[in-house]
């Protein structure tokens, strides 16, 4: 009774998401009631806010993607009520319940965290803490905790918990390497030169082709130099340099011999569209030149690329315009490769995609007018099954994963690309997405962007491009100091 006088003292305002109060009254309840041992709760009002999705979340905190709650103020923000689905909310509400309680202690960073952690799994602190680190080693703990990266503040957290509990310390990250002084130098010189493949499957193209303007007899392989134009009904209109046209199941493969100079131009085009502002192409063309630096063997087992967004899209030869604004992109580093086409003002890092590369994503507004700002979709419970016969449960570290129904997590990037197999590619449109799994079986998306939501954004080039900026700007904006570029 008296814990929960100590709660009703000082009863948080819920906000955000309207079942905060239903979903998190109780829990927060107990998470105060077994933390009293640790110090008086503040009399001052707080709130805490269920924030509606991950891009609000994000943007009001700057947190890194495994960080689920943040105090900022007397304001405890929260992840979405999906992305905390699997998590031990008791331990996590304790944890910030003793932050709020240790405010006005006077400790430093680390010694604070320290006890937030005991927290976790102690409803009393110690008789005695261990003895204090050594202060250079406090120095750094405070730093990677206040702004470190993703990889330094988890450093942090296993130190402390080795701290508390009396095991070897880990061994203190390196520094990192100083910044390039020139954050567009080249990274790979010479790839425009360079060979590249391009593959049209027959799926691809129609049952006649038509090739300068006469349809192919059939069974009849023809290799052409100096490029050629396709008729009605291709996906292609003209390509240069050496086109291969086979027969293949019925149909025609073709096969595009060219340099990497004239594939980037032709899939800036192919992307973005000829019509697109010509520094929002310069843009464009940097980063696909990286993503081709950073695939020297091709994207397919057989060392080609297709003309899909699997690797990019090619519909054609580029116009002089885009092969000007190509060849004068910037240069960043292989690291630097990925773009979307729409990130619905919620980007999301390589991290959490793929579970691998930068954990780090750069804030982004929805563009206006943008169709892919918010979209909703459903799935009966027959293809909820099928996507848990497809799609095997799971995550890598960082990977950003929903359930569905009592199963999971599973990793939202490979439902994703299963439900586009087999359901078509408009029905699960991008990876930031919050997941509601009904009584039924049925499965609710809610969800913002087109793509995996990771790097450049070409709606939000366009847009930029649109105002004025400049391509190096276009890409500060959505790669921040990642691969070298300036801050």
């Amino acid at each position: 009774m008296i814990a929960a006088l100590v709660f009703l003292m000082a009863p948080p305002r819920f906000t955000g998401d309207p079942d905060a109060a239903l979903r998190l009254e109780e829990p927060l309840r107990a998470a105060v009631a077994a933390t009293a041992a640790y110090g008086p709760w503040p009399p001052e009002p707080w709130e805490v806010r269920l924030h509606p999705d991950t891009g609000s979340f994000e943007r009001a905190t700057q947190a890194p993607p495994g960080r689920a709650a943040l105090w900022i103020g007397d304001v405890l923000h929260l992840r979405p009520w999906g992305r905390l689905w699997g998590r031990d909310l008791g331990a996590l509400l304790r944890h910030e319940a003793v932050h709020r309680r240790l405010r006005h202690a006077g400790l430093r960073r680390w010694e604070e965290e320290a006890r937030c952690i005991h927290a976790e799994t102690h409803v009393r602190p110690p008789e005695a803490w261990p003895p204090p680190l050594p202060d250079p080693l406090q120095d750094r703990l405070d730093l990677a905790l206040a702004a470190g990266t993703t990889e330094t503040q988890a450093w942090a957290y296993r130190t402390l918990r080795a701290w508390l509990t009396g095991e070897p310390l880990p061994p203190v990250p390196q520094a990192p390497p100083p910044p390039r002084t020139d954050p567009w130098q080249d990274d790979a010189p010479g790839r425009e030169d360079e060979t590249v493949v391009v593959r049209w499957p027959p799926e691809r193209l129609p049952g006649t082709l038509v090739v300068d303007g006469l349809p192919l007899r059939p069974g009849t392989a023809q290799t052409f130099q100096g490029g050629v134009s396709f008729g009605p009904g291709s996906p292609i209109s003209r390509l240069p340099d050496t086109v291969e046209v086979c027969p293949a199941r019925g149909g025609w493969s073709v096969t595009w011999v060219t340099t990497a100079r004239a594939w980037i131009a032709a899939a800036t085009a192919g992307e973005l569209g000829e019509d697109a502002p010509f520094e929002a192409r310069r843009a464009l063309a940097a980063v696909l030149r990286a993503w081709l630096a950073a695939h020297p063997h091709g994207n397919h087992p057989d060392g080609s690329l297709c003309p899909l967004t699997h690797c990019a899209v090619v519909r054609g030869e580029a116009s002089p315009s885009t092969v000007a604004a190509a060849d004068s992109a910037p240069r960043v580093g292989a690291g630097c490769i990925w773009f979307c086409s729409s990130n619905g003002g919620s980007p999301l890092s390589p991290r959490q995609v793929w579970g691998q590369g930068s954990a780090t994503a750069q804030p982004a507004q929805a563009v206006p007018g943008d169709p892919w700002n918010a979209w909703t979709r459903s799935f009966t419970p027959a293809q909820v099954q099928l996507l848990k016969q497809q799609v095997r449960p799971g995550l890598r570290p960082g990977q950003d994963g929903l359930t569905l129904g009592a199963s999971g997590p599973y990793a939202v990037e490979d439902l994703r690309l299963a439900a586009g197999r087999a359901f078509g590619w408009t029905c699960w449109p991008s990876n930031a997405c919050e997941s509601e799994s009904r009584p039924d079986g049925s499965l609710r998306l809610r969800g913002h962007g087109w793509g995996h939501n990771a790097g450049l954004s070409l709606a939000a080039a366009r847009q930029q491009a649109a105002q004025g900026l400049k391509a190096e700007a276009i890409l500060q904006s959505a790669f921040g100091v990642e691969a070298g570029l300036r801050p």
